[in-house]
Formats: structure tokens, C-alpha cells, sequence
């Protein structure tokens, strides 16, 4: 159960920062989430309603319904000295509660094929059996009409998480400069802005933090790994279900490593020989494993050494350079796995779902990978605008 000390306390020190504070983390315990909310700022409650506080309650655990009352009961909440400053006040909390991340991530790995990790998530709960961490939070008051009331700033906070998606998807497509700069700016805004669940944000962001950092210093040996250790099969350019043009293949990981996140780029050329250019150029993710929190919505398995999954994608290309140049298929980007959570068993390991697109409904015809043309291109290479399942082309010995 929560860890907070029932205590009666007289009424001058219920009514203290302490006493509103700790009455706010039993009210939580309790689930009297109607007494928490009562017991927010005047600015707070303006912006939310009771129905909308429910989704995003402050120091609640960031789970859905299904299982917010299993892990809030894991939570230990270890209540600090108030500090006071005219008609402010703030405490601060010792939290230990489940590692969700890493959580989510071990539960996916043993799950065993066909299962989902969030199926045993309840038992793992009740037995106990799951990682832990401990971290900073607090609680932030401010005195209105004689009383002390807790500040959730919610008009702040959706902004800071508004942006943290934002980065989470600039993550994904390797701009990992640009990835750390926006954590460092929301850390140092939490850290300056004084609203319960602050500081427990900031401690979560710099976990994130710390593995784009590790990718950005591995982008080097991410470079090698890709071209050594990753290997592309069965490429072919077939029409999906949609009726699109798309490619379909399989991809290997012949590594020592796990990874959690491939990239290919399509490459079209034109021209020949010396007129030889490029026209253009798409990426598309075939591997993305979250490093954030999912609450078990898709699986979360790195991609393990001598694994092979297949992928499809809707290509993107103008029709124009589709019906007039050559594709060239290729690894463009990797990111190692990071997080020390246990790596799935090859065995069970899950293919994820192709993105964009649906697999072909007939079988997909053998093709080759294509890498950037060492000599001229074919005099006449094969395009979309052949059969539907004609393969794409070899690559120049």
C-alpha cells in the first residue's frame, strides 16, 4: 500500500502546509479523488474540471485505468518538512514506486510469443516482482482565502508534456542535437517552476535524457554496427493492400548487439553516368522500440542479435521520380538498446507491425538490397511502372 503515516493531527496542523499536504497524498491513498480536487487552487480548479482532473491527477502514477490502483497501492510516498515563503509553501517527497520503463519492458520480454506483457502486469504487482526506483518529488501550496491549496499548474505542465512529445518524435528520426537540447530546456523550466509533480518530471526526463546522450556518442559505432551487422533480404516492390506502391523485405540483425530503433532510406537515381544524381530521398522507421512509459499499448522488445523481421512500407516519392528513376535500398540509421531491462529470448521474440501499410495479400517475390550504384545504373531499370510483384533491382557487384 502507499507508504503514508495515518495520522490524526490537531486542527491548527491539519490546516498547516504539512497537514494540507498530507491530507492531499491520503486523500490520493484513499481514492477519494473528489477531496484532492477540492483541495487544488482556485486557478486549478478554473482549468479543470473533476472529470478532466482525473486524467491527469498530480503525484498519481501515469498508468490508465485499468491498472492506476495496482500501482498506486506499490507506491511509497516519504513526506519532507514544509518551507515556507509568505503565502507559499513547498514539501518535498521521497518517492519509491515501480520503474515503469523498465518495467514494461521486462514484462514484454518474458511474455512468451502470442501473450502481451500487460496480461501477468497485476500479478507482478501483487507478488512484488518488478524493478523499483526512487526519486525526488514535491508538493507546491499557495495560501487563498485564509487556506493552504495545492498548485498543480496544469496550464504549465501540458505545455512541458506537450513538448516532450515533440521530442520524443524528433528522437525517432535521429536529430539527437536537437533531442538534448529540448530536454535540457524542459529539465531547467521544471526546475524553476513550482507545481506538484515538478520535480518528479524532471527526474523522469533525465532518464530519457541520459540514453539520447548515449546514442548521440555512439552514433559513430551505430554507423559501423549498420553497415557490418544489419543486413537486408527478400527486398521487393510490390502494391499493398492499398493499392500503393510499397516495399516489402525482411531485415537481420547478425550483431552482438540489441537494437531499439532501424531506419531505411530509399535512395531513387537518375540519369547515367556522369549525368548519374540523385532525385530523391525517403527514410522509413522498420524498427521503433519506445524508451518511454507505453502503458503496455504496443510491444516494447528490442530488436536481438539473430533476429530477422520482415517490414513493409508505403513509399513517398513523387510519382514522377517512382515512374523515372531507380530505387536503392539501404540501412540508413540505427539506435542501440540502452535501457538494463532483459532482452527477449530470440524465440519469442515479436516482429513489430509494418508501418504505414498493410502486408501484400500474395506472397512477396525474392529481391535484392540495393546500395548507392558503383557504376551507371542498368541501361534500363526496372520501375513501377513493371508488374506490380516485379523485384526490385540488383545491386552492381
Amino acid at each position: 500500500m502507499v507508504a503514508i503515516a495515518v495520522l490524526i493531527l490537531p486542527g491548527c496542523e491539519r490546516n498547516s502546509p504539512h497537514g494540507v499536504a498530507h491530507r492531499y497524498l491520503e486523500d490520493l491513498h484513499r481514492s477519494n479523488y473528489a477531496g484532492c480536487y477540492a483541495m487544488l487552487a482556485d486557478q486549478d480548479r478554473k482549468d479543470r474540471t473533476l472529470a478532466e482532473f482525473l486524467t491527469e491527477i498530480p503525484l498519481a502514477p501515469d498508468v490508465g485505468p485499468a491498472l492506476f490502483r495496482p500501482v498506486l497501492r506499490t507506491i511509497g510516498l516519504d513526506l519532507g518538512d514544509a518551507h515556507r515563503d509568505g503565502g507559499s509553501a513547498d514539501l518535498s517527497i521521497k518517492v519509491t514506486a515501480p520503474d515503469l520503463t523498465l518495467w514494461e519492458r521486462t514484462l514484454d520480454a518474458t511474455a512468451g510469443s502470442g501473450h502481451a506483457g500487460g496480461e501477468s502486469a497485476e500479478r507482478s504487482l501483487a507478488a512484488g516482482d518488478f524493478p523499483k526506483i526512487t526519486y525526488d518529488d514535491g508538493i507546491f501550496l499557495t495560501k487563498e482565502h485564509g487556506h493552504w491549496h495545492v498548485v498543480a499548474d496544469f496550464t504549465d505542465r501540458d505545455r512541458i508534456v506537450d513538448l516532450h512529445r515533440e521530442a520524443i518524435v524528433e528522437y525517432h528520426k535521429y536529430e539527437y542535437a536537437k533531442v538534448i537540447v529540448d530536454y535540457k530546456s524542459m529539465i531547467a523550466e521544471l526546475d524553476r517552476l513550482k507545481f506538484t509533480g515538478a520535480p518528479g518530471l524532471a527526474a523522469r526526463y533525465r532518464t530519457e535524457l541520459a540514453a539520447v546522450q548515449a546514442a548521440q556518442a555512439d552514433i559513430a559505432a551505430a554507423k559501423t554496427f549498420a553497415a557490418k551487422s544489419v543486413r537486408l533480404g527478400d527486398i521487393a516492390m510490390s502494391m499493398s493492400e492499398e493499392r500503393v506502391p510499397a516495399i516489402f523485405g525482411s531485415v537481420t540483425n547478425i550483431g552482438n548487439r540489441a537494437l531499439d530503433a532501424v531506419q531505411i532510406a530509399v535512395t531513387w537515381y537518375e540519369g547515367r553516368g556522369k549525368d548519374l544524381k540523385i532525385a530523391y530521398t525517403e527514410k522509413h522507421p522498420i524498427v521503433i522500440t519506445p524508451i518511454e512509459f507505453t502503458d503496455f499499448s504496443v510491444p516494447v522488445l528490442p530488436f536481438v542479435a539473430g533476429e530477422k523481421r520482415p517490414f513493409g512500407f508505403i513509399l513517398t516519392s513523387p510519382v514522377r521520380v517512382q515512374q523515372d528513376a531507380a530505387p536503392y535500398v539501404t540501412i540508413s540509421a540505427i539506435t542501440f538498446t540502452y535501457l538494463k531491462a532483459p532482452l527477449p529470448k530470440l524465440a519469442i521474440a515479436k516482429a513489430a507491425p509494418a508501418p504505414a501499410t498493410s502486408a501484400p495479400a500474395a506472397s512477396v517475390p525474392p529481391g535484392i538490397a540495393l546500395t548507392k550504384p558503383a557504376a551507371p545504373p542498368p541501361a534500363s531499370p526496372p520501375s513501377p511502372r513493371q508488374a506490380p510483384n516485379s523485384p526490385i533491382n540488383k545491386a552492381a557487384p
